[in-house]
Parts: structure tokens; sequence; C-alpha cells
């Protein structure tokens, strides 16, 4: 499955234009391997929310990229399985309604939650209140998009965490298309504006 064009991100743009911290993450690492589950949660957050294609997978895969899997599962031994879920702009999301057969699929899979929505990030925030039963400022957002994973995360108060992506093969080529531009576009907001990630309840108390 290949995602479609993200118009929910396209209309999103008026926030950053108003506000541009929040396509700024609060942490940045290669990847999830770098991420202390337990720091987080030891600082009270309740639940971790991941990007699946370039976060967790190969773009499109079924599968956690094999490197990964030893993190994915000191995350659920230490925010417990059902605090876990996945966001996701192809499985879950508009693309895969109204059967959300790959949804299906991947949750089965990878053994980890993925939320339904009927939209793309950064819409979707009913899907992760629904699920988590809490405030999103209690959650943490780990993603390889600026404009879509830490934007959908700031936008609702999370602690965003941005990875980088894992490869370029078989991406959406949308994404290819402006993933660079994105990054360059926030390295400068940070070096040469000096804006930083809006404030978290949480991490910043």
């Amino acid at each position: 499955m290949v995602q479609s064009f993200n118009f929910e991100a396209i209309k999103c743009l008026k926030h950053v234009y108003r506000n541009k911290s929040l396509i700024v993450p609060h942490l940045e690492f290669k990847d999830i391997r770098g991420i202390d589950f337990k720091q987080l949660h030891d600082k009270g957050f309740k639940g971790v929310l991941f990007d699946k294609d370039n976060t967790l997978t190969e773009p499109y895969a079924d599968t956690i990229y094999n490197p990964f899997k030893e993190s994915i599962e000191k995350c659920k031994e230490i925010f417990g399985e059902e605090n876990i879920a996945i966001i996701s702009n192809s499985a879950g999301s508009s693309d895969d309604y109204p059967d959300y057969e790959k949804a299906d699929h991947i949750e089965k899979n990878l053994g980890i939650k993925v939320l339904k929505h009927n939209t793309k990030k950064p819409d979707g925030i009913d899907s992760v209140t629904n699920h988590f039963k809490t405030d999103p400022s209690n959650l943490v957002m780990v993603g390889d998009r600026y404009l879509t994973d830490i934007l959908f995360g700031n936008l609702y108060g999370m602690f965003t965490i941005y990875t980088n992506p894992i490869t370029s093969k078989g991406d959406n080529f949308f994404v290819k298309l402006i993933r660079d531009k994105e990054r360059n576009y926030v390295l400068n907001l940070k070096e040469t504006e000096n804006i930083k990630a809006p404030i978290n309840k949480i991490w910043d108390k």
C-alpha cells in the first residue's frame, strides 16, 4: 500500500505559519535505539505513539526492522503493551478505509495496536485519546517526519521525538520530494532563529 497525497498536512501548514515551533521536536535520535524509554516512563509519560513506515519498519513493510526489535520489546516491558500504539498514514488511515485490512494485518504481525483514524496526520487525535484514555500531553510521539509526526504531536501537546528514516528505498514519492527540504528548514529554525520545541508539561516541569 502506497500512501496517497496528504492534504491534511497541507491544511495544517497554517498552524506552522503562526507557530514555527510546532515542527521542532523535543529530542532527535538516529533511530529508536537511542530513546531511553525508562527515562520517559520515570518522568511520568503514560504511553508511546509510533509512526510506522521508516520509523519502526522499512517503507510499507509488515515486520519490525530487525535491528529495532530489542528496543520495541524494551518499550513494551516498560510501558506495558496496552500503552503503545501505531498511528500511520498508510495502515489504519484513509488509505486503508473502510475495511482497515492493512491495519489488522500489521497489528497482528507487529504485536502493536494500530489506530484506525480514517484521515492522515496531523489529523487523527480522536483515535489517540480514545485508545490511551489520557490527555495527549501525557504521551510521547515518535516519527520520522517533521510535517506529519512532529507537527501532529506538538499540536496536541505531546512530547515529540524525531528519528531518521530507515531507508529511502521504496519510500513514498511525495515524501522523497520534500524530506530534505523539511529537515533543512527545521535545522535553520533551530540554528538560525533559535526556535525550540513547545513546552511539554511533563518534560519541562
